[in-house]
């Protein structure tokens, strides 16, 4: 059986900023993917709604 391999924690700190790094990525893409799919939904409420209450104005 293979043995891990051992690193210093110097070498164990890059890594998991590495880690980090590339988690935050993903996060953020998939936050942005999501605010695009959805940008239309929201403009389109909003706009109905702006438009409801001009109308409810006297």
């Amino acid at each position: 059986m293979r043995r891990a391999p051992s690193f210093t924690p110097e070498q164990r700190a890059v890594i998991n900023a590495g880690l980090v790094e590339i988690l935050a990525e993903r996060e953020a893409r998939e936050w942005e993917a999501a605010i695009w799919h959805a940008a239309p939904v929201l403009v389109r409420r909003a706009a109905e709604q702006l438009i409801h209450y001009k109308e409810a104005q006297p």
